[in-house]
């Protein structure tokens, strides 16, 4: 059997796409996809792919919208959310509940990182997310239920950091991914973060809820799944596998990254944070229901699917 496996670059899948990890009678063709659903996604909607890479933000609309796509509970990606909120110096925001009433561009509303943020700003920091004026560079496919919430959608090109420097909004929310931009964010006098101390704050997350944010999850094929109900329970300990091959990697010192003392970095990780990545509905029932209720409460679903219909049969009892 071929199957399409989504192109992911992380260290800890990289064992399955260079063959070191195996599934019995299946061969992946790694190809290129896109995370995000900025449109209507076809291949996802009806069911016609085998997996995919899909920004958590996306999932339980999609189910919602009856798109033919089941959950796999692997979280390949992952980053700290509290990194990603940053203000204005001179739009008088100096604690959480002082971004009520401020003006707030994110890339679009319903991303991830956003989901996460608002969840804990309202949970953690007593704010309110709805009072936040909303600037978003796209438009949402899926529908949004929440009628409190203030959305505009932005005009041009500038991306939020753009807009934020150049003092069209008082504050940004959202998930960057770029060298220049966090250079520009980190070292422009007009911008400060939120929560300077945002790695301690994340660590904390984590004691305390034992939630480091998952951003993307793998999806497969309804289809694929119903034609082989026990294909998806052998990926899954695939997965499981191409971690512990990847840090054995760091840990024998043979992972080929240019980071110094990355063994000794992975050792200190281990004893502080044991595996912040890791898969199955056990270890992440919590935070699976905390982000299915920062769903609900911000009308970004009108009701939750249950966790047997959101991941695949073979993989319940992980």
């Amino acid at each position: 059997m071929e199957l399409k496996f989504p192109l992911m670059r992380y260290d800890i899948v990289q064992p399955l796409l260079d063959g070191r990890v195996t599934v019995e009678g299946v061969t992946f063709k790694p190809f290129k996809t896109s995370s995000m659903v900025f449109t209507d996604v076809p291949h996802l909607r009806t069911g016609d792919f085998d997996l995919w890479e899909l920004n958590w933000g996306y999932f339980l609309p999609a189910l919602e919208a009856g798109w033919k796509l089941i959950g796999l509970p692997v979280f390949p990606k992952r980053k700290p959310a509290y990194q990603y909120i940053f203000c204005r110096t001179d739009a008088q925001i100096h604690s959480p509940k002082e971004l009520e009433g401020k003006r707030v561009a994110t890339s679009q509303y319903r991303i991830v990182v956003d989901i996460w943020i608002r969840g804990l700003l309202k949970h953690k920091h007593g704010t309110d997310p709805s009072k936040l004026k909303w600037l978003s560079l796209r438009d949402d496919i899926f529908p949004i239920y929440d009628e409190k919430v203030s959305i505009e959608m932005a005009k041009g090109d500038k991306n939020p950091v753009e807009r934020l420097t150049d003092g069209e909004v008082d504050a940004i929310i959202t998930d960057i991914s770029d060298v220049k931009l966090f250079d520009t964010l980190e070292n422009n006098p007009k911008v400060k973060r939120l929560f300077p101390d945002y790695v301690e704050r994340d660590h904390t997350l984590y004691n305390d809820m034992g939630i480091y944010a998952p951003m993307h999850l793998i999806v497969m094929s309804e289809e694929l799944d119903r034609k082989h109900p026990d294909l998806a329970g052998k990926i899954y300990a695939a997965f499981e596998r191409a971690k512990k091959v990847a840090y054995d990697d760091i840990l024998s010192d043979m992972a080929g990254f240019t980071l110094v003392n990355l063994r000794e970095k992975m050792k200190q990780q281990i004893e502080t944070w044991g595996d912040p990545f890791k898969y199955g509905l056990a270890a992440n029932k919590d935070t699976i229901e905390t982000f299915n209720r920062y769903n609900l409460e911000q009308g970004l679903v009108r009701s939750v699917v249950p966790l047997d219909r959101q991941f695949v049969a073979s993989t319940l009892d992980t």
